[in-house]
């Protein structure tokens, strides 16, 4: 905590401040295959940014609020200065904990696999002259890379396509759809075929003229 005579300035110092919240907030920065970047720490106060650890300064420095000419030379300056000097330990003792406890977060959103579920749906045609347009359907995967194919009569489809269309939930689950336009004289079946990271076959699903 920072000296009692700069939170007591701190405190008095906000407008119409009946109380005030001083908390030091940690935060473990994961790369995108899982590895720790580095951790962040950060003094807010009243829920505003106050002071900042700075990697490359190896120490706090005034942020946000701290920062501003009205505080920063009383108080942002100071109280950085503090923290430099007496949370020594604080970037090596964060550092294990963010990589221990990284790796199991990890494992349960980043790095696990969620089968996607496919279904094929008639849609109104766009831009063609053909009188239906078949929509492959995919949802619920992650991560969210996944290839879609179209098979006429279990022979690959590679004209008339264009890359599906990869969109994210935001809940940590990805949907795509890949559309095919169709000429329902030709007869045949339409197979869409989706293979995913979490499958060990590729997952299909069935359209023929008069099925609906």
């Amino acid at each position: 905590m920072p000296p009692p005579w700069s939170l007591l300035i701190l405190a008095l110092s906000a407008p119409l401040a009946g109380g005030f919240v001083l908390h030091l907030e940690t935060d473990c920065l994961l790369s995108a295959d899982g590895g720790l970047l580095q951790p962040s720490w950060t003094l807010f106060f009243n829920k505003m940014p106050f002071t900042c650890f700075d990697f490359q300064a190896k120490g706090f420095v005034p942020c946000g609020l701290g920062a501003s000419p009205l505080w920063g030379y009383y108080l942002g300056f100071p109280v950085a200065d503090w923290l430099t000097n007496t949370s020594l330990q604080l970037p090596e003792d964060t550092t294990q904990q963010c990589q221990l406890r990284g790796q199991a977060l990890w494992a349960q959103t980043g790095d696990r696999r969620t089968a996607p579920k496919v279904l094929i749906s008639p849609v109104t045609p766009q831009n063609t002259p053909d009188p239906i347009m078949l929509a492959c359907m995919v949802w619920g995967f992650y991560p969210g890379d996944v290839n879609i194919t179209w098979l006429w009569n279990g022979e690959p489809v590679k004209d008339r396509l264009e890359p599906p269309r990869v969109t994210s939930n935001g809940d940590w689950s990805y949907q795509a759809q890949l559309t095919l336009p169709v000429d329902p004289q030709k007869g045949g079946s339409y197979t869409c075929s989706v293979h995913h990271s979490s499958l060990k076959a590729p997952l299909t699903a069935e359209w023929a003229p008069g099925v609906s």
